[in-house]
């Protein structure tokens, strides 16, 4: 009989190999979920080669040999890619140690190049169907397929479709990291018009319901916390990178935090810089922000900004208080600023036909503003008896009625206004008018009825 020999280096793959196939050594991999079936040998002449090349992947890998763990990988692969599971397992390690050592050694394109084969080497897994828990091999891979293609855009679609497959095949147990990076893709996506608003807008709720089933399932408030600081507001973070920026949209977001958290400052600059960059100052969540920062940080220009707020949404009892309280200590400057915006309210009043209200708030603007905020405020007071005047000339008595007008003329003359101070002094009474009336001289007092309700002297155009 013939006697069979073995050389030193046969003995020891082979010992390797039965170590491998044992069950106690798929302890060892408590990182992946390995299938304990018999490989799945080649038939005729393969069989020994695949039995050698597995032994010989195994010890390279085991003794971080990667290097020359390489060659036997590429003949498995080739010759027999479902061999076992346990080839892709040892293949990530592989790939895994080389992009490291590329990576420490300062050699960045080969750790791409080695990113890339780990990811290959999880697809041609999948693709073999080698795990007693696909779900969990989609899970393992999209661990890390985010960090090796998020910034390749040729990978977008596959990195778009492995977190969407992922999601699909167990929603149940979809990890909150690639929640994100599923929305994150998503975004790419569209952002290369690879699927529409609407599209995107589903894939977003959707993911949205699921955080939220997830934090209402979670037994602690730790995990509940989780869930909601790393993954929901996170969403919120992705939707104002990816969606449309409109005013409901940015309101939606940032409403209900803004009321949760008052004091946030970061929150409060956030929503006031993203509103008024996006055109949102009409909005009632800007007016709310800014009253909020103005709580932490009261300053006149802000006071000032939020009357203007309550201005243009018509409360001008409301602006008129915080524009006062932008006076405090003010300068020079922002009390000329408040003055105009006072003027500017009263001249709103007079559109609503609060003609009294106008006028006061014309003297207020007075007695903030310079002499050129006043002289203006006193010429629209000037403005305002002169465009009532039709409603306030009644009776018969020709003096009183052209009253109106020497009031009027009153106003203007403060203005220091001499075109409509003229043109005032063209409506009095004429002397014919004082003189053929025995209650009226020139020079004597003379009261204004009607809303105006002032007094002021008798003259004559002539």
């Amino acid at each position: 009989m013939k006697k069979i020999q073995f050389n030193l280096k046969t003995i020891l793959l082979l010992l390797a190999l039965f170590a491998f196939l044992a069950p106690s050594s798929y302890a060892q991999d408590d990182d992946d979920k390995v299938s304990q079936n018999e490989p799945n040998w080649p038939s005729g002449k393969n069989k020994g080669i695949a039995k050698e090349q597995y032994a010989l992947l195994i010890d390279a890998v085991n003794n971080e040999q990667f290097e020359e763990a390489i060659e036997p990988l590429n003949w498995i692969l080739e010759n027999a890619p479902n061999l076992h599971a346990d080839v892709y397992v040892k293949a990530v390690k592989l790939y895994a140690g080389l992009a490291k050592k590329a990576g420490e050694d300062g050699r960045d394109s080969e750790v791409k190049v080695n990113q890339d084969k780990i990811a290959e080497m999880y697809q041609m897994r999948i693709k073999n169907g080698l795990a007693e828990d696909m779900n969990d091999i989609y899970r393992r891979f999209g661990r890390d397929a985010y960090f090796y293609w998020k910034d390749d855009a040729s990978k977008t679609d596959t990195l778009y479709a492995h977190y969407k497959k992922t999601y699909e095949m167990d929603k149940d147990n979809f990890p909150r990291a690639q929640v994100i990076y599923y929305a994150d893709a998503a975004g790419k996506v569209y952002e290369k018009e690879g699927m529409t608003l609407e599209e995107m807008t589903t894939i977003y709720g959707d993911l949205k319901k699921y955080v939220t089933d997830r934090i209402a399932k979670e037994q602690t408030a730790e995990e509940k916390d989780k869930w909601k600081t790393f993954v929901l507001d996170k969403i919120d973070e992705l939707e104002l990178i990816y969606f449309p920026k409109d005013c409901n949209r940015i309101a939606d977001l940032f409403g209900e935090k803004l009321k949760a958290s008052p004091n946030d400052t970061l929150l409060i600059n956030r929503v006031v810089k993203l509103m008024a960059d996006n055109g949102c100052t009409k909005e009632p969540l800007f007016l709310e922000a800014m009253q909020a920062f103005y709580k932490l940080t009261p300053t006149n220009a802000i006071a000032n900004t939020i009357g203007q707020l309550h201005m243009q949404n018509g409360d001008t009892d409301k602006a008129l208080t915080w524009i006062e309280k932008s006076l405090v200590g003010a300068s020079a400057e922002e009390k000329e600023k408040a003055a105009n915006t006072v003027l500017t309210l009263s001249k709103v009043a007079y559109k609503d036909g609060n003609y009294t209200k106008a006028r006061s708030l014309s003297y207020k603007a007075a007695e903030m503003g310079n002499a050129t905020v006043a002289a203006n405020a006193y010429t629209f007071i000037g403005d305002l008896y002169m465009s009532t005047y039709k409603q306030c000339m009644q009776g018969d008595d020709i003096v009183q009625k052209r009253a109106v007008f020497l009031a009027a003329y009153d106003m203007y003359a403060r203005g220091g206004d001499a075109t409509k101070m003229a043109s005032a002094k063209g409506q009095f009474p004429t002397k014919e008018d004082v003189f053929s009336n025995d209650k009226y001289k020139v020079g004597d007092s003379i009261s204004v009825g009607c809303w105006i309700g002032v007094t002021t002297t008798i003259r004559t155009r002539d």
